[in-house]
């Protein structure tokens, strides 16, 4: 590639432009003129010919002058005549390109020779920063030399940068120390003699006590890999050269060095644990192994029973909508001004305005017990896509000092964050507002996040069952298996149950499924009924049982029957089912349900606003005579329980079957019944058919239900979402003063 002059030029010769090969198929213009240049460099081809994409450089000599530099693609298809210009300086230079000539290779020592120190270092800077990546030359090897050579010229002697740790997945990481007057890092290279990347992942600086800091990067592996490399620091004040030194021997587990270091640096902890979850598939695992695996010691103010001043956060739970944070404050001097949540960057949220405060009773015994107050809010969650279990709180003084809180290590399932935060209030402190802007917003994101992570059921058949079931009765069980052995024999001694029904229990406590499939298999034997038994690989509540066994369902018609529910004669289920009359728009059909004692359970269902207005599911007489009059007439209801209930399959499929967005098992049937009616069907109330219903056996041994705000919670989704209607349907179906008073 032959390089013309033109006769225009006003410069001595020695000036004279050079044209250098900077990498395959990249040109590089170097020109010096002895005067400063403050504007930037003109450059043009003849005859409008593009030369896309060029770039140019201005780069200071010792001696005043300027070395002007243009980068360019190399011309094909024919020669590419240049002009070169300093802009209002007035200085020109024509050249020609020749697309069949051959060009010197780029000499660092050439490059940089006069170049002011300063210069040297914008020169490696934007090579580094720009022209790698706008020329694709990051795997050029004359380019990597030239930049692996122009970092060994800078005048400083780089300090040093190393591994220190490993994780799972190939993930390093990597420490070094910047300089503490070195600003803002834009990025961060790794540069060898055979390439140069980008590392990625977000740095991470922290102040030492000598006032010099300590940077740490997590960053995949591989790209660490090589041999003589220089790690390099880019910013706007320029850049940074750290040599990368290889390890004597293996670096230690992240977990073993978070235990060791990380402790000390909890900005840093929470720094790492979120770069680590940003990593597919297996970063969000770890990060939560790590924190398990090292957790921080949990941090408090006195104790509970402290005559002065003392706190605690108890629960912290982040999720999308935000972070759930309780805990209790006892101030009796009123030394405190509020509470503060801690971001990973060191970013403080003031929580106090936030707080809603309920009284509280600490310690055990009642003459030991000491009054406090409680608080809960809504904080902004930490980023990251892994949940930080230990997230960090002060307790602000008025004098401007603080105490660190940091809670114990929150649970990681969320199964058993969303029984946290069901629990994080007593119920009898909650109220509306609390729960709609606090307490709802992250329930519903860990019950979600709950569901999501339920998976398909083993299916295991018991016994031969029924080519083409006419119905299925379908059983979730959840702890309690006392009355499986009554209720199958109710089952097994009825002919119509034996010849046209299937039955299918799905277990919802998988860690009982040894115990229940041999339990199904005795039972199996003494009465010869075939059992389908799917069990759940997690609990994922009553709705999503139902759902699942429905799945599994071959019958037209479905049975959604409680564990608890044990028939008083042969004959039920067909009963039920010709009850079932599309001619008539019924969608669904309840029996008349007995406690144990005789007295009724359930004659339909039909709903109520209670003191605070809220919509609330009532039985039809409850606790009432077996033989109660107004519970022997059969009618349209709002609707039935879920403890029994019949319904063609193909219209639970069409409204959707059990809304899982109900927390345990409450409201989830009311809620079908709604849908039901919205589908213009009717639901019907069967006194002639009798069951016995052991009510709520099962759900005494949940202990999200029984100590928590489920039902609460569950209330206040169901009115959001039916409250309209239930007020027209009341309309219709309006208590009668006869049953009030017969009562």
């Amino acid at each position: 590639m032959a390089l013309l002059e033109s006769s225009e030029t006003t410069l001595d010769p020695v000036t004279q432009p050079q044209a250098v090969l900077l990498g395959r198929g990249v040109v590089l213009l170097m020109w010096d003129v002895p005067q400063t240049v403050q504007a930037p460099t003109p450059l043009s081809a003849a005859e409008g010919k593009s030369i896309m994409p060029t770039a140019s450089l201005r780069l200071a000599r010792c001696d005043g002058g300027t070395r002007l530099l243009w980068a360019l693609r190399c011309p094909d298809g024919g020669p590419l005549n240049l002009t070169l210009s300093t802009g209002s300086l007035g200085l020109k230079a024509n050249l020609s390109l020749q697309p069949d000539a051959t060009l010197p290779e780029i000499n660092s020592a050439d490059l940089t020779e006069h170049l002011d120190p300063q210069a040297r270092v914008m020169l490696a800077s934007i090579l580094l920063n720009l022209w790698s990546g706008l020329f694709h030359l990051q795997r050029d090897k004359l380019f990597v030399q030239l930049l692996f050579d122009l970092l060994e010229r800078l005048p400083s002697t780089p300090l040093l940068a190393r591994v220190v740790a490993r994780a799972v997945g190939g993930i390093v990481l990597l420490q070094t120390t910047p300089a503490a007057e070195f600003g803002k890092i834009d990025a961060i290279y790794r540069v060898t003699r055979d390439d140069v990347g980008r590392l990625e992942g977000i740095p991470h600086r922290s102040a030492l006590k000598d006032k010099s800091e300590i940077m740490h990067l997590l960053t995949p592996g591989r790209e660490l890999s090589g041999r003589d490399a220089y790690i390099v620091l880019t910013g706007p004040e320029g850049l940074q050269i750290r040599s990368l030194v290889k390890p004597g021997k293996q670096p230690p587990p992240l977990t073993k060095w978070f235990r060791e270091r990380a402790k000390r640096a909890a900005g840093l902890r929470e720094h790492l644990l979120i770069e680590l979850s940003r990593y597919a598939p297996f970063g969000v695992a770890a990060a939560l192994e790590t924190q398990l695996n090292a957790p921080l010691e949990p941090q408090r103010v006195g104790s509970p029973l402290s005559s002065s001043l003392s706190a605690e956060i108890t629960c912290a739970l982040p999720t999308p909508s935000g972070m759930l944070v309780a805990g209790w404050l006892r101030d009796p001097l009123n030394l405190t001004a509020g509470i503060a949540a801690i971001d990973a960057d060191g970013s403080i949220h003031d929580l106090t305005s936030a707080l809603r405060r309920y009284p509280v009773h600490l310690g055990g015994e009642d003459s030991r017990r000491v009054n406090a107050m409680g608080f809960v809010a809504l904080s902004p969650s930490p980023s990251g896509d892994a949940p930080i279990l230990q997230p960090r709180f002060r307790l602000l003084l008025k004098s401007g000092a603080y105490h660190s809180l940091t809670p114990p290590v929150q649970p990681a399932d969320p199964a058993e964050a969303r029984a946290a935060a069901l629990r994080a209030v007593p119920a009898h402190h909650v109220d509306e507002t609390m729960l709609a802007e606090i307490l709802a917003p992250v329930i519903t994101d860990l019950h979600a996040k709950a569901s999501a992570i339920t998976g398909q059921p083993l299916i295991r058949q018991i016994g031969e069952p029924a080519v083409r079931p006419k119905v299925s009765i379908i059983v979730p069980l959840y702890k309690v298996l006392d009355f499986m052995r009554f209720q199958i024999a109710a089952f097994a001694t009825d002919p119509w149950f034996r010849e046209h029904a299937e039955l299918i229990y799905v277990l919802d406590s998988p860690d009982q499924a040894t115990e229940v499939d041999h339990l199904l298999v005795g039972l199996h034997m003494v009465y010869g009924l075939p059992v389908t038994l799917a069990i759940m690989n997690r609990n994922g509540g009553y709705a999503r049982a139902c759902n699942t066994g429905v799945t599994i369902a071959r019958g037209r018609a479905l049975a959604l029957v409680n564990s608890d529910v044990i028939p008083l004669a042969p004959g039920w289920i067909s009963s039920l089912v010709a009850k079932l009359d599309s001619r008539k728009r019924v969608g669904a059909v309840g029996p008349k349900l007995l406690f144990e004692d005789g007295s009724l359970q359930h004659a339909g269902m039909y709903f109520a606003r209670d003191h605070r207005g809220r919509w609330l599911n009532h039985h039809y007489f409850k606790g009432m005579p077996r033989h109660y009059a107004p519970a022997k007439e059969e009618r349209v209801v709002p609707a039935v329980t879920g403890a029994c209930l019949i319904m063609a399959r193909d219209l639970f499929e069409k409204v959707g079957g059990f809304s899982e967005d109900y927390v345990i098992g409450d409201y989830e049937d009311s809620d079908l019944c709604l849908k039901i009616a919205t589908a213009g069907r009717k639901i019907l109330y069967a006194p002639n058919i009798e069951l016995y219903h052991l009510e709520r056996k099962s759900m005494s041994l949940n202990s999200e239900y029984m100590k928590g705000i489920a039902w609460q919670y569950n209330c206040a989704l169901h009115g959001s979402r039916w409250g309209d209607m239930i007020a027209n349907l009341m309309k219709g179906h309006a208590y009668p003063p006869k049953m009030r008073s017969a009562a």
